[in-house]
């Protein structure tokens, strides 16, 4: 009887030590799960957010704003967006208070709707639309000059990067004069990999952001 007794002891230990075992695994395995399904989120939210600043070709994609519509000084009304290309040279043309400033590295507005074939100089379908807009300023404000100005990320031979900016530039000069703006008030050129607006240029949503057009009203 008292052997008896001494097995089921030792059965009822090893049960409880395997039983305590399996528990405690499976509280390593799931602790906290609400810190996990929290930092879970965050990370997909943050990929989601990155995804959606660019567009399938990789082009970057500018919150331009709330749309609005402006009135130009020969009656054309142009609907843009409230942080778009457009609007900001019109806020600067029709400020009698803007002048141009001697420092060239000044004054650069970003064509946030013009996108190019990658690797090439052929603009895409979708931009001259935002063209068109800026022709109609030009032409509502003929006093005013402007400077087309190139740039790429750092990827790449330097001497391509430098090409493909100098002639992407020209390209969007020409769209211009084609459209009727004096050949005389528009310049162009290509900077390369240089002037970097997201300087860490380390990501592909950075480097989107530098592979751009600027342009620059340099006389008024």
């Amino acid at each position: 009887m008292k052997l008896q007794k001494l097995l089921l002891l030792a059965i009822a230990g090893v049960s409880f030590v395997f039983t305590s075992c399996k528990c405690e695994k499976k509280g390593e395995f799931a602790a906290n799960p609400d810190q996990t399904a929290t930092q879970l989120e965050e990370e997909n939210s943050t990929a989601e957010n990155m995804m959606a600043k660019l567009d399938e070709n990789g082009n970057f994609i500018y919150d331009v704003g709330n749309f609005t519509e402006i009135t130009l000084p020969d009656g054309t009304a142009l609907t843009v967006g409230e942080n778009s290309t457009e609007n900001k040279l019109y806020s600067m043309m029709n400020n009698s208070d803007f002048s141009v400033s001697d420092d060239k590295t000044q004054g650069w507005v970003t064509l946030d709707r013009i996108y190019f074939s990658s690797g090439q100089s052929e603009l895409t379908g979708s931009s001259q639309a935002q063209l068109d807009n800026i022709v109609s300023l030009l032409k509502a404000f003929p006093e005013v000059e402007v400077k087309v100005g190139g740039y790429t990320d750092n990827t790449g031979d330097a001497e391509v990067n430098q090409k493909v900016s100098a002639e992407r530039a020209k390209t969007v000069a020409d769209v211009l004069t084609a459209g009727g703006i004096d050949g005389s008030k528009v310049e162009s050129e290509g900077y390369g990999a240089s002037h970097f607006v997201c300087p860490e240029n380390d990501t592909d949503e950075c480097r989107a952001q530098n592979r751009r057009v600027d342009i620059r009203i340099t006389k008024k």
